[in-house]
């Protein structure tokens, strides 16, 4: 009897191990593809010929959002329920890098081509599944923009450059597509899933505004358009983001890494915060306070008052903080202070930071009989 117990307790850690190298691995390879890909400056707000801002209002007359949050493939989540992170990161994040691009373009011919309908739906998963991590409503493809968003990848991918003004005596130049890069998150060296995850992720010296994400995350967005190239030229993508919107939906704050779990591999170096409450709030004089078991982490405030990335965002990086796979759960409390013209001055949430293929506290407590 003793030793049955023990072969199956030993089963149990060989199926542990694997699972845990295995999603560990996966996780290691999108971070080695994410960082060998680059990104220029985010795009800039566009403002009408009166001054006003286009990001404020509905433009496009995209539909209106009745989900509270992304159902991808079957499945949402509830950011504050483990168990929830981890099934959405296993079943909705993981799955999309895996997704071939099938491009049917030629860069030598100048023809942006397109690429599979699998692969859109793999790019739009992965923006709704951030956008559901924050707990806002979904966005859906405008096909509308796809060829000029195609044009404006391929440009960017032969010319080995990124602009969002690209010059007439480029390579495959289009208008269309110049239009669309003046329109989009651009990338190069990444495509589709990855240049999504890129986007959130924004790193870089033109991007302490953390804009891209700025632009996923936009809780009025309702449609984006999306183009990609790569698998016989270098890979690009150009994300149409001036797109429709819609009216704002009740979600509060807008943070990232969110408020509740979060798996551990999508716990970038820029932190954020804005308000969909108070689009235009004022962190001009706003403090951060980070504490993990009630001792303080240092950190740095990198951007807090600048406009024309959709809203007003506070963006911070914390030091000295070190998250590790095989790591148990650990709690990170923020306070945000003296933010002005928001109604309240003070906000303050947890992010619980966890590894998805380590067991939840408290499952091996009980002893063997």
């Amino acid at each position: 009897m003793k030793d049955a117990l023990m072969r199956n307790i030993f089963a149990c850690l060989l199926i542990f191990a694997w699972h845990s190298v295995d999603c560990h691995a996966q996780a290691n390879i999108e971070e080695i593809h994410i960082n060998a890909a680059s990104l220029g400056a985010p795009p800039v707000e566009p403002y009408t010929s009166t001054g006003a801002s286009l990001t404020t209002g509905v433009q496009n007359s995209a539909p209106l959002q009745t989900k509270a949050a992304a159902e991808i493939n079957g499945y949402s989540v509830s950011p504050a329920t483990r168990s929830s992170v981890v099934a959405f990161y296993e079943n909705v994040y993981m799955p999309v890098f895996s997704v071939p691009i099938d491009w049917t373009g030629n860069a030598q011919s100048c023809d942006a081509g397109t690429t599979s309908q699998a692969y859109i739906d793999a790019s739009f998963d992965l923006i709704n599944y951030y956008r559901a991590m924050v707990e806002l409503p979904p966005v859906v493809n405008d096909a509308s923009k796809s060829t000029a968003s195609q044009e404006a990848a391929l440009m960017m991918s032969v010319n080995n450059d990124l602009s969002h003004n690209p010059p007439a005596d480029w390579t495959c130049y289009t208008a269309d597509g110049a239009n669309a890069a003046g329109s989009s998150n651009i990338a190069l060296g990444a495509s589709g899933p990855r240049a999504i995850a890129l986007y959130i992720k924004d790193p870089g010296e033109y991007n302490t505004d953390i804009g891209h994400r700025r632009w996923i995350l936009h809780p009025p967005r309702a449609t984006f358009g999306i183009g990609s190239v790569g698998d016989g030229t270098r890979h690009a993508n150009a994300l149409w983001v001036f797109a429709g919107t819609t009216s704002r939906p009740s979600t509060d704050i807008i943070a990232w890494p969110p408020r509740g779990f979060v798996p551990i591999s999508l716990v970038y170096p820029r932190w954020s915060f804005s308000l969909n409450s108070a689009p235009t709030a004022d962190y001009s004089s706003a403090t951060v306070s980070m504490y993990e078991n009630g001792e303080p982490v240092n950190l740095n405030i990198i951007s807090n008052n600048r406009s024309r990335y959709g809203d007003i965002t506070l963006v911070w990086e914390p030091s000295g903080l070190v998250f590790s796979y095989g790591q148990a759960d650990r709690e990170i409390e923020i306070v945000i202070s003296n933010v002005g013209n928001a109604g309240e001055s003070t906000f303050s949430y947890t992010v619980t930071v966890i590894d998805p293929a380590m067991d939840p506290p408290g499952i091996f407590t009980n002893s063997f009989e």
